[in-house]
């Protein structure tokens, strides 16, 4: 996808070959832009909540949108 596309909320999934080894998994952008990593490295693309511990940063080529079907009737998602 192009980086222009990318807004926080859009639900996501990572290429399968993505070299974090988060390959195929699937979620939320929690923000776009250029990021400065722990190794000090600088890194354009969506800040990915994919519902573990950690966070990545993923280029908007490693992205592609998804599709989430709302929850059953009765029951409501919401952040913590």
């Amino acid at each position: 996808m192009k980086y222009e596309d990318l807004k926080p909320g859009l639900p996501v999934r990572i290429a399968p070959d993505h070299t974090s080894g988060y390959g195929g998994r699937g979620g939320i952008v929690l923000d776009v832009g250029t990021f400065q990593l722990f190794s000090g490295e600088y890194r354009t693309g969506a800040l990915v909540d994919i519902g573990e511990i950690g966070m990545l940063v993923v280029a908007a080529e490693d992205l592609e949108i998804v599709d989430i079907s709302p929850p059953d009737l009765g029951w409501e998602e919401f952040d913590i």
